[in-house]
Order: C-alpha cells, then sequence, then structure tokens
C-alpha cells in the first residue's frame, strides 16, 4: 500500500494502481486502501469508479472521508460543473485577490457550485499574479496573507509560495507552509522590487474552498535592519529566510535542504574564518574523465569546483577522445584562464577506467576526488572535508551524502549514509560521491582497473579498503555531492547500464577471493543491487535454544519449520519456564524421545534473560541460536549463512529478517534512539515483504548496532565472555544490550535478509503496552539510559539527517549534527 502511495504521488497512476490491486488481495477489508484506490481513480478522470470505490470504503468503517469525497461526487453530478478553462479561472482568482493581478492559473479546476470550490491536482498547480500598479511602494517589508482551507479539515494543504525579483522564480527559495485554520502570512522583503507571485494551493491534490490573498506593500511587523539595501538578487533569498519554518519541513526534501544545508549570509564569513583557523590544510586533486560532455553542464560542473571556498585545491581533467571538437575548446579555455585547471587530451578512447588514469596522473594533491564530468558540487564541499580532515587526519577515505539533481537545478533523492558498513558495501556502493582518497593509497593500488568500467569505482573503494582499515573510512553526514539525473544515467535507474552491475559482481567476487571470504556475489534482487550467497563455508556446530510457556501449537509450527531446513551439525534446545498445559508437556517428553529436542526446565517466574541463559549453558554448539517459539524458519539456507558470517572473526552476532504474518516487515536490525521510549526501534517497520525501503536498506545485509533476540546467532565463547544476557532486563531490551556488549568488543552485529522468519510476536507471553508489563518496559528503558547514555542518541549507522521520531526514515528538523561551520560557533 505504501509503494502505492508513492507511485501515486509521483504520478505512475497505473503501477500505482496494480500495487493498491495487490494489496486489495491481502486487505480486502482495508477502508483505507479502497479510500487510496478511489483517490486514484478520480486523478484518472475517473469519477464513477472513484465513486464506487469510496462507497466500498464508507460501508466498512464509516469512514469520514470516503463519505466527504461522495458528498463532494454526488453534488458534482447534479449541483455544479466543473472547469478548467484558464479566463474563468483568471477571473475567479481575480475576484479573490486584492492588490494583486493574476495572470496565469495552471493545474486547478473550479467547481461552480453555491459557495465555489477550488480543486488542484497536483503539485504543479499554480497561481501567478503581479502586485497590482501603484501597490508596490517603497517599503522596506511587505506582506502576502493567504486564508484558504480545505473542504475536508483532515486535508489540512502544504501550500508554497514562490517570489520572482526580476530573475525568475528560484525553487531553492520556495517557501513551503501547512495551512492551519489562521491565515498564513508570508514576510515579503523589498516588495518594490517584487515582479510576480507563484502560489500553488498544496503540494498534493485536494478540494479548497475560495481563497482571500491580499497583498499588503507595508506590512505592519518591524522589518530587520539593512533590509532596505538588499538587492533584487537576494530578495527572494531574504523572504524566505524570514519565514517561520514549517513544523512539517520534515517530509520535503526541498524545503529541507533549503532551510538547513543552504549557508546563511553570515555564514560564509563562518567559513572563511574556520579555513583560516584550520591547523591541517590537505590539498585536493579533483579527478575527471569527459567524453562529449553537454557543454552547459560540463561548464556547470568546472563552475562549481572552481567555486570551492577551500582554495587549496586543483582540478586534473582528462578527455577521453571526443569527437565533440568543443569539449576540448572548453577545457582548453577553462585551463587558459585559471592555473588549477590541469586538462590532458587522449590520443585515442580508452573508456572510463584509462581516462580517470590519465587524470589520475596529473594529480598532485595529497587527496584525489572523483568527480563525474556532469555532476555539481556546493561551494563549501572541500571545506567541510578539509574541516573532517583535520578532525581525522589518519583517514584514508571519506566519503559524503549525495542527492540528485535535475536538468532545472532540482534536488531530489537524498541518500543519507551512515557510518562505513563494509556488509552494506557488498549490496552496493555505500560510498560513490562524493568519494575522497588519499592519493599515495589511490597510487598503491594500481588506480583504476581497466575491465572494471562503470563499477570502477567500487572496484578501487574495495582495493583500497584492503590495505585500509575501517576507523580510517570516514563519513561526512552532509549532502557535498549533486547527482546528475539524464538519460542514461545510473542516477535515474540502475538498469541503464547493465555492464556496471556486472562489473560490480565481479569486483566483489575477486575481493571476496583475495580476502579468503566464505561468500559469493550473486544478482541482488534490483538492478544496479547484489546479493552474498554462502561459500566453502566452515563446519560449525550450531544449537537452537528456544524458550517456551505452553503455547503448543506455536511451538510445534517452529519445530516443524526447523526439521524442514537443512540441519547439518544441529541440535535443539527447549527452555521450558514452567509449562503447566498438559498437551504441551506431552509434546516436549515426545520430542526428548524422538531425539529432536533436549529439554531443561525453569519453573521461575519468567524473565527471557534468565531462560535463555540456562538454555545457552545446556548447549553443545559452537554457535548458539536463540529463537523465540512464535517464529516459523521460511529459508531453508539460515543455518549456512549463519555459519558463513560467523566464521569472519569480527562478526559477533548475526541477526535475521522476521516478518509478521501477513507478510510485511517486522523485524530487520534495529536503530537506537528510536521506539516509544527513545532506547530501540525497528526501521521499516510494516512495509511489504518485497519492498526496498531506503535505498534498499530492508532487503540488504548491512551491519546495525543491534538486532532483534527473536532469531539471534553468537559463538558459545564470545556469549559466555560477556556474561550472557544481563538479567537485570528481564523482558524488553536485553538483546540490545547483549549487542551493545558484544558491539564493544570490537565485533560487529550483522543483519542478513536471506535468514528469513516469520514472527507471530509474543504470542506466548503477550505484550507490553498495559499496567505492570508497560511499567516494566519503562523500568528496562531506564536502566538502557543509565547503562548506554548519550550512545543511544547516536547510532552510528543511523544518519543524524533522518528523524528517530519515526521508522519511515522521513527527515529529521533539525539535523543532529550541525554543518562544522556551525558546531564552531555555539
Amino acid at each position: 500500500m505504501q509503494w502505492g502511495h508513492a507511485l501515486k504521488q509521483s504520478q505512475q497512476f497505473d503501477a500505482a494502481l496494480a500495487a493498491y490491486r495487490h494489496a486489495l488481495l491481502h486487505r480486502p477489508e482495508d477502508a483505507d486502501l479502497l479510500l487510496s484506490i478511489g483517490h486514484l481513480h478520480k486523478l484518472r478522470g475517473d469519477r464513477e469508479r472513484a465513486f464506487d470505490f469510496y462507497r466500498q470504503s464508507a460501508a466498512r468503517d464509516g469512514n469520514r472521508h470516503a463519505m466527504l469525497e461522495i458528498d463532494a461526487l454526488q453534488q458534482a453530478g447534479v449541483a455544479y460543473e466543473e472547469t478548467s478553462d484558464e479566463a474563468t479561472l483568471v477571473g475567479f482568482f481575480q475576484a479573490h485577490m486584492h492588490a494583486l493581478h493574476v495572470e496565469a492559473v495552471k493545474g486547478i479546476s473550479l467547481i461552480d457550485h453555491p459557495g465555489g470550490r477550488i480543486e488542484t491536482r497536483s503539485g504543479a498547480a499554480r497561481v501567478i499574479a503581479s502586485p497590482a500598479h501603484g501597490t508596490a511602494r517603497s517599503a522596506r517589508l511587505g506582506m502576502l496573507t493567504i486564508d484558504v482551507q480545505p473542504f475536508d479539515p483532515a486535508h489540512r494543504p502544504r501550500g508554497i509560495v514562490m517570489l520572482d525579483y526580476g530573475a525568475g522564480f528560484d525553487e531553492r527559495f520556495a517557501i513551503v507552509f501547512t495551512v492551519t485554520s489562521d491565515p498564513v502570512l508570508v514576510p515579503i522583503v523589498r516588495p518594490d522590487l517584487l515582479v510576480a507571485i507563484a502560489w500553488t494551493p498544496d503540494r498534493k491534490a485536494n478540494v479548497l474552498h475560495p481563497p482571500t490573498i491580499v497583498f499588503h506593500a507595508e506590512a505592519t511587523l518591524d522589518a530587520p535592519s539593512g533590509t532596505e539595501t538588499i538587492a533584487a538578487e537576494d530578495a527572494a533569498r531574504a523572504s524566505w529566510e524570514m519565514m517561520p519554518p514549517d513544523p512539517h519541513i520534515g517530509s520535503d526534501y526541498r524545503s529541507w535542504s533549503a532551510r538547513f544545508e543552504l549557508p546563511a549570509f553570515e555564514d560564509r564569513e563562518a567559513i572563511m574564518h574556520m579555513i583560516e583557523e584550520m591547523s591541517y590544510r590537505p590539498t585536493f586533486s579533483f579527478v575527471m574523465p569527459t567524453y562529449n560532455t553537454p557543454i552547459p553542464l560540463l561548464r556547470a560542473c568546472i563552475d562549481s569546483m572552481l567555486a570551492q571556498s577551500y582554495p587549496d585545491f586543483e582540478i586534473c581533467i582528462a578527455d577521453d577522445a571526443s569527437p565533440n571538437t568543443e569539449v576540448m575548446a572548453t577545457l582548453e579555455a577553462y585551463s587558459a584562464g585559471d592555473p588549477r585547471v590541469r586538462i590532458i587530451r587522449r590520443s585515442t578512447n580508452g573508456h572510463i577506467s584509462e581516462a580517470s588514469n590519465s587524470a589520475l596522473e596529473l594529480a598532485r594533491g595529497a587527496f584525489v576526488v572523483l568527480v563525474d564530468h556532469d555532476d555539481l558540487l556546493p561551494d563549501y564541499a572541500l571545506a567541510v572535508v578539509a574541516s573532517y580532515l583535520n578532525r581525522y587526519p589518519d583517514a584514508d577515505i571519506l566519503y559524503s551524502d549525495e542527492d540528485k539533481i535535475d536538468r532545472h537545478g532540482l534536488r531530489s533523492a537524498p541518500y543519507f549514509k551512515g557510518r562505513w558498513n563494509r556488509f552494506l558495501m557488498y549490496g552496493h556502493n555505500m560510498v560513490s560521491h562524493l568519494g575522497v582518497y588519499r592519493r599515495t593509497l589511490v597510487e598503491a593500488v594500481g588506480g583504476f582497473r581497466v575491465g572494471f568500467e562503470g563499477s570502477q569505482d567500487y572496484d578501487l573503494l574495495l582495493r583500497c579498503y584492503e590495505r585500509s582499515s575501517d576507523d580510517r573510512v570516514i563519513h561526512i553526514p552532509h549532502v557535498l555531492y549533486h547527482w546528475r539525473m539524464i538519460p542514461g544515467s545510473t542516477s535515474v535507474s540502475a538498469d541503464q547500464k547493465d555492464y556496471a552491475c556486472l562489473a560490480a559482481q565481479r569486483a566483489l567476487n575477486e575481493h571476496f577471493a583475495r580476502c579468503a571470504l566464505p561468500m559469493r556475489s550473486v544478482p541482488g534482487f534490483a538492478a544496479g543491487l547484489t546479493g552474498v550467497t554462502p561459500h566453502a563455508v566452515p563446519p560449525a556446530n550450531v544449537t537452537i535454544v528456544i524458550p517456551t510457556r505452553n503455547g503448543l501449537a506455536s511451538l510445534r509450527r517452529c519445530i516443524d519449520a526447523i526439521q524442514a531446513t537443512e540441519r547439518e551439525a544441529t541440535n535443539i534446545v527447549v527452555v521450558d519456564n514452567d509449562s503447566d498445559d498438559p498437551a504441551t508437556l506431552s509434546y516436549l517428553e515426545t520430542l526428548v524421545a524422538k531425539g529432536v529436542a533436549s529439554v531443561v526446565r525453569d519453573p521461575l517466574p519468567f524473565n527471557f534473560s534468565r531462560v535463555c541463559n540456562i538454555g545457552a549453558a545446556a548447549a553443545r554448539g559452537d554457535i548458539l541460536c536463540f529463537l523465540n517459539n512464535d517464529t516459523e524458519v521460511l529459508a531453508a539456507d539460515w543455518i549456512v549463512r549463519a555459519r558463513m558470517l560467523l566464521a569472519l572473526p569480527d562478526v559477533g552476532i548475526v541477526g535475521a529478517r522476521l516478518l509478521y504474518p501477513d507478510r510485511t516487515l517486522q523485524h530487520f536490525g534495529i536503530v537506537l534512539g528510536m521506539g516509544a521510549h527513545g532506547i530501540a526501534g525497528t526501521p521499516h517497520g510494516g512495509i511489504a515483504e518485497d519492498a526496498p525501503g531506503y535505498f534498499g536498506k530492508a532487503r540488504l545485509m548491512q551491519e546495525f548496532s543491534a538486532v532483534t533476540a527473536a532469531c539471534l546467532f553468537i559463538r558459545k565463547t564470545d556469549f559466555e565472555a560477556v556474561g550472557g544476557f544481563d538479567t537485570e532486563f528481564a523482558i524488553a531490551y536485553n538483546d540490545v544490550d547483549l549487542c551493545l556488549r558484544i558491539a564493544a568488543r570490537g565485533l560487529k552485529i550483522v543483519g542478513d535478509p536471506g535468514i528469513l522468519l516469520l514472527h507471530a510476536e509474543s504470542t506466548t507471553r503477550g505484550d507490553d503496552v498495559m499496567g505492570a508489563k508497560a511499567a516494566r518496559l519503562a523500568q528496562d528503558a531506564e536502566q538502557m539510559r543509565e547503562r548506554w547514555g548519550n550512545q543511544l542518541n547516536n547510532d552510528p549507522y543511523y544518519s543524524p539527517n533522518l528523524t528517530l521520531e519515526r521508522s519511515d526514515f522521513s527527515l529529521a528538523v533539525p539535523p543532529r549534527v550541525a554543518f562544522p561551520w556551525q558546531a564552531a560557533t555555539h
């Protein structure tokens, strides 16, 4: 269903309908799903089918939103007509605007019935108006008042205002706001210079009452000092900065990036001061191959490098024998105009690896910065990298967050990464852009290798990492690279370049072979991603420890599922916590008699940690698998996959991917600081089984801070070395605490999506949301805070740019890590 929502928002209506229909097979009585399908048909213009689904939704649970839609559609049939005629719309809005002249109306329909309504069809809806003649006086500060209310108060619109001071509308300074019951006040700096206003009533489809919009050429608010001297080119930004931040800004990346990433005027001076104060001034060489790059994109790319506020750099460009002679002419012009631009033209086309090596031969900086020939960097990129190198002078590789940018300069799809995570690297190139490498290291491994084109930087990273270490690969949690979206680019779709995927697999398999790792790379679940399968895994005995109390039906399903998988060198220990159900007790006796499992008894009041420790003490295996009795194994190779990972000496715990019985995701990794008590929570919770999640992370092997003990593998020696589960945590957070203690020993916690199970979640113990159980949970949470303190608020594998308030990877407002120059001033 969530995938359908995403497709609908991106106006991929056919794909969205298919996703909704698939969800409907599993949830035919879901009123919200039926409502969403009705909305989709309305957007497609099929009001009859929309009406049918709205009626079905309303019939399920009296869904008030469906009733409102039915009312609107019924009125549409008998009481009013809809028009999208622009002349009519211009006249309508002109009657509702004061001191403004309406120029154009796009993407809006007028529902003409008593009182009137307007319907926005998408976020592209827009009303463009200019100040009426004689209204824009020489005031320092004006005001735009917008009073617009939705037909359904539960569907509050998120409006946008953009201001044109003569250079067109700049989306970087789009003023985004959520409409409340009160009018919205938008400050207008230098109203005397204002040329036009663009108002988008809502970023999505909505039905609204007629608005009242008033332009005040002189506001009653006091203008900040210096406002009267602001030039036209700076007025849109100044107006944007005066607007109070929208509390819902975290759901909109453009607004978020403008608010929290774009340096303010005073930040420019702070950046320069930060650079002057650096004790270490690393030198950088941009390394960039070109081939028939469109000239405007090439110029924009080079200009973004030359605009860097940090001065100690050079730009090394190798043209790979471009047939378009204008490319080389452009490069020569840049080189002649600035000595920092160093170029070479290859006599023959050798493809990207050879061209990159030619550019690398020009490099003299201590660090090389890899840049594609049509991408962009913010002007503070090198300043941030240099700041982090002052903090981590031994770093060999640094990488930043990244996003996409289109031909119009609009940014989207930010990838906010976590700390270096080599197991995630086995699924995709998590470093990618902005990638910064110590030059001597790159030269030591021989630069880029021919034959890995398309994944040449992936291969370079793996070979450099082999000569470095985890603590010398540094993540910078800021977007320092804008990846251009053009046809044929992998930034648009990973399947644009199949050869890159094959090269990635080959690079990974050679890495596995060089490092003697018991695994191989295989095609992933989607284009551009790779998976991992066991290969030549060394033997190890595994004991599966299953705590239970009664719950015969669940326990039987659990044991049967284990029996149906590959069980070589495994044994089962059931820890019976005071079962009193005769049928359960009889079943346990049968397990022992048949040699399926051994049973140990624990008659004391339930304590999950103690029960598991008792089972571990009775275990014969080298590896322990703690498994809830309400789980069902779905992956036949689950044991060998766990052996594969625990054969690696730096892996301490292996976790699984768990699904609810309805096949939605219950658990895959734990994020610290998330959840009701701010201790730990589960990302991606509730998404569909086959949904990729945030940049594929719902289905890619990776390191986490913790994993659930509902299915947890650990070497017995490591378990005993830390004293097992802490019995102070009787009910909750015992698994998180164990993982953190294992990680403190320098071992990794790895989640493997290939270890797949169903989990009914506490069917034999109940939940912990009410009464004494809730109090006990709160007590465990307080103890976790006392033990682990600030570490719970700084999960290294989860970006500080993402919120801890939700599990859906929404943006954090504000981010939890400031830019270096901001941190220095606080």
